[in-house]
């Protein structure tokens, strides 16, 4: 993804078997962005822009995105038959189009895009050659473009603020109230038009060199002579700086000139910031052309051309070259359009009487139209409805898995007999037990009738998941299973109390109707159906990787020789998450962070909506004060409250243990932020929101979570400066004796710091958010 790289490997990009495909796939986004045939439809459309931007998009900088990428890769995806049949064929219909076009509009900002239009399709059009003189030519037409236009439209934007109109079949007479506009438009569109002594003309003439050196060009052009190519190439150029000129012309004369057409129409001098801006680059393009340059200029040039072409381009901004082809083909282009100029108001009515439709918004319009219809087919499935989602989600993995391996069958299962339940040592019956209830359990969670029981049945599957990580051992993973597990069944109960309770009764009708009917229930059976495929894929897979995958890891060995001496821990995983994988792990963080906000934001603007409090439907809960009281709306007895004073100061040191020792022990800074979290989920419930709040003034979620992201990016760019990687493991107290056995203030423990704060952030976010949704907190 570096130009440094992709520049020094130019030949194994065009000799590789997907080269056409890159080609393909750099060309489209190029082309859209920059406005070529048939994306150039929407270039127009941005004249609606104020004129300022209109300037910065049209002459500058955005639309020539897609021109600097496509010179840019040159060195690389260029000098081959398909860049230069792509380029040329899609810049020449570009530029012949865009001078059409240009032709028959009246409002100034359109004739001044589509005019943009075809000087884009020009200078794709030149990056698709194989010669100096092209690179030679696209970096001159570049400057020339960029001053003139940005001139032009920044005078139709004065035009269009002084008068009220930008249509030219009312403008007219204007050059004696705005004499200083009228001069600034008038040297920007000469250099358009490309009329000697501008710096349009000598982009002119460099791009009609171009084509004569053509006949040197190494590409063999396949079916059509080289001579003709160029004589093609040549006309189109003419024919479309005929077109330009008489474009200026237009813009000029029609505005300008003669006498005013609509008599309502009063303007008057725009105020010297105003005008001043386009007399700026107008005066400069007459300067360039007539002036010697500085050396610093042309070699400023000869660089840009030479990185485009990649390899030396020289480059010189002298005017005139004396008698030479190229001025011969100038002056028969500008004979052309001074002609077409002259008889503009024929060769209009002939343009919208023959060629009236000659654009591509009908099919754009099309194609808006068909994607209309396609959005109406993805708003029936994506209507909201979680079991949907899963319905889809399922059964398209199940078709997937089931369809790549009935065409390519690799699953054998021989080696089934060697898998034995016979658990060693005398924890086998707990084994056996931890499996029942983690099969129990989740049965449960399907068949039981009640919400809040279904959820307790689901929290005791993952505690008995958690019992089972601690048998193989991985106490790890386990402490991270416990904690997420409670955390999720606060969360759970939490939303229920967010549910209308008439919704919930409406909802648990349906389940009763549906067990009733069950044998005439097709969504139940489908359902089962779908969640019986999938259980036996997942049986499958698990099988094929217990009997066929490697019993030896390939990376637990390195890790665990790498642990001890790179990071100083003794803990592997520990080292894994903030060591070897540590910015894995702030990305994480940072996900976890966004989801707390996100549902805190979400739930506090639905909750505002729609008059949303805790309170609501219940009028029992309100007589019992359920804000100011806690669960159950009354005060609890002391030893209750003193428990809760206890408990958040032992969960604090738990936390503080988890990352101090994290290196060395199981436990880390996620399992410390869920720790300190539901502890202070156990204030709530005995205090209630509010008293919870007064009294744990420093639980602001949102201050918690930039705390914690910031550490972990400033322990980060510490480190890189340390030790050359972001996030590499330095030790501060490496000589300081009197630090406890085992813990050290390094950038593991800062890390581990920064996700207890981002977590405990998150967390609470979730917990205030989803006890009272209509109270934002900090």
């Amino acid at each position: 993804t570096e130009f440094v790289t992709i520049l020094q490997n130019g030949d194994a990009a065009r000799a590789h078997e997907w080269y056409g495909l890159m080609l393909a796939l750099v060309a489209f986004g190029a082309f859209t962005k920059s406005a070529q045939f048939p994306a150039h439809i929407w270039l127009p459309g941005a004249m609606s822009a104020p004129t300022p931007a209109s300037a910065y998009l049209h002459s500058a900088t955005m639309v020539k995105a897609g021109i600097y990428l496509m010179a840019r890769m040159n060195p690389t995806l260029g000098f081959t038959e398909e860049w230069f049949w792509t380029l040329t064929i899609f810049g020449g219909i570009t530029m012949v189009i865009g001078a059409y076009l240009g032709l028959k509009q009246n409002d100034l900002k359109a004739l001044l895009a589509y005019s943009t239009i075809s000087q884009l399709g020009i200078l794709m059009m030149l990056i698709g050659q194989d010669i100096p003189e092209a690179y030679k030519a696209l970096v001159v037409g570049i400057v020339a473009h960029a001053l003139y236009k940005s001139a032009l439209f920044l005078v139709a934007g004065i035009i269009d603020h002084e008068t009220g109109t930008r249509d030219v079949r009312r403008l007219g007479g204007l050059r004696k109230v705005m004499p200083f506009t009228f001069v600034a438009g008038t040297l920007a569109a000469l250099s358009m038009a490309g009329l000697p002594p501008m710096f349009g003309f000598l982009a002119k003439e460099t791009l009609l060199v171009m084509t004569t050196n053509l006949l040197s060009s190494d590409i063999a052009f396949g079916f059509i002579p080289v001579r003709l190519l160029m004589y093609l190439i040549r006309t189109f150029i003419v024919l479309a700086g005929a077109l330009m000129l008489a474009q200026s012309g237009v813009l000029i004369w029609e505005t300008f000139m003669g006498k005013p057409k609509d008599k309502a129409i009063h303007g008057h001098e725009a105020p010297p910031l105003m005008w001043l801006a386009p007399m700026v680059p107008a005066v400069l393009s007459l300067l360039f052309a007539i002036l010697p340059g500085p050396k610093e200029e042309a070699t400023l040039l000869a660089g840009a051309a030479g990185a485009a072409f990649g390899g030396k381009v020289k480059v010189n901004t002298t005017l005139f070259h004396g008698l030479t082809v190229e001025l011969a083909l100038s002056l028969v282009a500008i004979s052309l359009g001074f002609v077409i100029f002259y008889y503009r108001h024929r060769v209009r009515e002939i343009q919208n009487r023959i060629l009236p439709n000659l654009t591509f918004n009908t099919l754009y319009r099309w194609v808006l139209d068909g994607i209309d219809q396609l959005a109406f087919w993805a708003t029936r499935l994506q209507q909201g409805k979680l079991r949907t989602y899963l319905v889809i989600m399922l059964s398209a993995t199940a078709v997937i898995v089931v369809g790549m391996w009935a065409t390519e069958p690799q699953l054998s299962l021989a080696g089934i007999q060697n898998i034995t339940l016979d658990f060693p040592g005398e924890l086998r019956f707990l084994r056996v037990f931890t499996l029942v209830t983690i099969v129990g359990a989740s049965l449960a969670s399907v068949v039981l009738r009640r919400d809040f029981s279904a959820i307790l049945a689901f929290g005791s599957a993952g505690l008995a998941t958690a019992l089972y990580f601690i048998l193989e051992p991985a106490p790890d993973v386990a402490l991270v299973q416990i904690v997420v597990d409670i955390l999720s069944v606060v969360i759970l109960i939490l939303t229920l109390t967010r549910l209308p309770r008439i919704q919930r009764r409406r909802a648990q009708e349906l389940v009763d109707t549906g067990r009733r009917n069950l044998s005439e229930n097709r969504t139940v059976w489908r359902d089962a159906a779908i969640a019986l495929v999938f259980g036996a894929i997942i049986t499958v897979i698990t099988f094929t990787n217990l009997i066929d995958r490697p019993r030896e890891s390939l990376v637990s060995d390195e890790y665990a020789s790498r642990a001890k001496t790179e990071t100083g821990a003794t803990d592997i995983v520990g080292a894994i998450v903030v060591d070897f994988r540590a910015l894995d792990t702030l990305i994480e963080i940072t996900v976890f962070s966004v989801a707390g906000i996100g549902i805190s934001t979400l739930l506090y603007h639905a909750a505002r909506k729609h008059g949303d409090t805790v309170t609501q439907d219940d009028p029992f809960l309100v007589k019992l004060k359920l804000k100011t009281f806690g669960i159950g709306g009354q005060r609890l007895s002391a030893f209750v409250r003193v428990s809760v004073y206890v408990t958040l100061p032992l969960a604090m040191v738990l936390a503080a243990t988890h990352m101090m020792y994290g290196h060395d022990k199981p436990g880390d800074g996620f399992t410390a932020g869920v720790i300190i979290s539901l502890a202070a989920a156990l204030w709530y419930v005995v205090f209630g929101y509010e008293e919870s709040r007064r009294r744990l003034p420093w639980l602001k979620p949102s201050r918690l979570i930039a705390a914690g992201v910031l550490l972990a990016i400033a322990t980060g760019t510490v480190a890189a400066f340390g030790t050359g990687s972001f996030l590499g493991n330095i030790d501060f107290t490496a000589d300081w004796s009197f630090m406890p056995k085992g813990f050290h203030i390094s950038t593991a423990f800062l890390l581990e710091v920064s996700i207890c704060l981002a977590v405990l952030g998150s967390a609470a976010h979730m917990l205030n958010t989803l006890g009272h949704p209509q109270e934002q907190v900090e």
